[in-house]
């Protein structure tokens, strides 16, 4: 007899899911992974509760290789950023860009995670929440 296991993203699913910085000084960054996305799907929305910079990666290899660029410099092509955005005060929602997919390029990982990189770039120490609402395409 055939043993199903549940699946906890279904295609075509809306999803949002939030993770939480420590608190950050002015400048400094915190690395999240975000489950129960599933390894590929489109953003919808990201957004914070205080003013950053997010990017969001294919991987942590990728990840780990993006940390130190500065914001005024565009991402390589082939580098594994899939989104990169910043919020303001006046902005802490972003609608996602057309064609805004992301995917996992981590085989070994067990659960799919999103893999995010957030820069606080406002003048004050805060615990940044971000919140990612998605269309899962593959679980």
């Amino acid at each position: 007899m055939a043993n199903w296991l549940p699946r906890t993203q279904v295609p075509g699913q809306r999803l949002s899911v939030s993770a939480t910085t420590t608190p950050l000084l002015p400048g400094a960054s915190a690395l999240l992974d975000l489950p129960g996305l599933g390894r590929l799907g489109h953003f919808l929305a990201v957004s914070t509760d205080a003013p950053g910079w997010v990017s969001f990666y294919s991987s942590a290899a990728a990840r780990e290789a993006d940390g130190s660029r500065p914001i005024t410099q565009d991402p390589a092509p082939g580098s594994g950023v899939l989104l990169d955005l910043v919020t303001t005060t006046t902005a802490l929602t972003i609608t996602a860009p057309p064609g805004g997919t992301y995917f996992s390029t981590e085989t070994a990982a067990a659960a799919p995670l999103l893999r995010a990189l957030v820069r606080n770039t406002s003048t004050a120490q805060a615990a940044i929440a971000l919140t990612v609402s998605a269309v899962v395409l593959a679980p």
